[in-house]
């Protein structure tokens, strides 16, 4: 599924921060996550990706864990990453739909149909 991104795993490129995360750590809680982003990071990893650009959380966070607090509309979105400008990326765990949160008012909107999708979304706009 990811192998055409194993040769951005060097030291030296984009990937190359990652780590692997246990799949069985990944399904622990959530155990209907979807398979993509289980593969993506037990196979490639999480970590930082690029230099600072990208963070993909070891595991699904809260967003209390990440705002402090958790408004309404968060209800229900668990986050896998973010951009560090702010923008946290996550699931709306209703339908497993990869959403995205504003950090100004926290609104929350579809980022792509899929985490497959938005991570190579996410690796080709920072290559």
């Amino acid at each position: 599924m990811y192998d055409d991104l194993l040769p951005l795993k060097t030291p030296e490129n984009l990937l190359g921060n990652l780590k692997p995360v246990d799949e069985t750590k990944l399904r622990l809680n959530h155990p209907d996550v979807p398979d993509d982003y289980v593969f993506f990071l037990s196979r490639i990893g999480a970590g930082m990706i690029g230099q600072g650009q990208y963070s993909l959380y070891t595991g699904l966070a809260e967003p209390s864990f990440i705002y402090g607090d958790q408004p309404p509309q968060l209800v229900g979105v668990l986050l896998f990453g973010d951009d560090f400008q702010g923008f946290s990326a996550g699931f709306r765990t209703s339908t497993w739909e990869v959403v995205e949160v504003d950090p100004l008012d926290r609104s929350v909107h579809v980022a792509a149909t899929s985490f497959e999708a938005f991570i190579r979304d996410t690796i080709d706009n920072l290559l």
